[in-house]
């Protein structure tokens, strides 16, 4: 099978791991470099911080990163985030479609018992 169009994968990606496309945007960030903290990704993605941070919390309770920290000479830490093993990845991702797909069809299955105008509202793009 031949995938026409890149963007209909990425889309189905987000939609499975329910995941916005920033969100996208910061995991495909750490697959190029890793592990990368906060500041560094906000400064590669031009961004706020907490805009990243936040991505990056998201990205963790779905499991597809990893964080880990590092003790500075000046004291302290600092949290780096890298992204899961590909096959971790690749498990996690078919287990989302397959869920994501099983959701779907229940509800194509369910909007039989719809009226047409409610699923032409439905499916009409705002």
């Amino acid at each position: 099978m031949e995938f026409k169009c890149d963007e209909h994968l990425r889309c189905t990606l987000k939609c499975a791991f329910d995941i916005t496309c920033f969100d996208m945007e910061v995991y495909t960030s750490l697959l190029k470099k890793n592990p990368m903290a906060v500041e560094d990704l906000a400064e590669m993605l031009g961004k706020d911080k907490s805009t990243v941070y936040k991505s990056l919390q998201k990205l963790l309770e779905k499991g597809l990163v990893e964080r880990d920290y590092r003790i500075l000479r000046s004291g302290g830490y600092r949290y780096l985030y890298k992204p899961i093993p590909f096959e971790e990845f690749k498990r996690k991702m078919m287990k989302a479609i397959e869920g994501w797909a099983k959701a779907l069809t229940e509800f194509i299955h369910s909007a039989e018992n719809f009226e047409k105008d409610k699923v032409e509202n439905l499916l009409t793009v705002k």
